[in-house]
């Protein structure tokens, strides 16, 4: 957490081991949480069907950055529209000054 009391956390559709071998190699400080299911993806209906990855028939999430404020309001949603790309530092940044600041 930051000190504005911003939490960064990241979902992936890794394993949980895949997911702590890309937080050491990266050295993240976001929290990494695994999905490697899809079932919290799909709860928020961010399974992108045309994406396949990894093992034949295994769809992936939508690239997406959601700004959500302390009671849990989506204030910010941003989706890629392709599945390498995730959004723009600077551009999030400007959200979080826009919305949650």
């Amino acid at each position: 957490m930051d000190a504005r009391g911003i939490q960064i956390v990241t979902l992936c559709s890794d394993e949980p081991a895949g997911v702590k071998s890309g937080h050491r190699k990266h050295g993240l400080e976001a929290v990494m949480l695994s999905d490697p299911d899809l079932a919290v993806t799909d709860r928020y209906g961010l399974r992108n069907q045309k994406i396949q990855s990894g093992p034949p028939g295994r769809p992936q999430p939508v690239p997406t950055s959601i700004l959500a404020d302390a009671n849990g309001v989506v204030r910010w949603i941003d989706q890629s529209e392709n599945y390498q790309r995730r959004s723009d530092p600077d551009f999030v940044l400007a959200a979080l000054r826009e919305h949650l600041d």
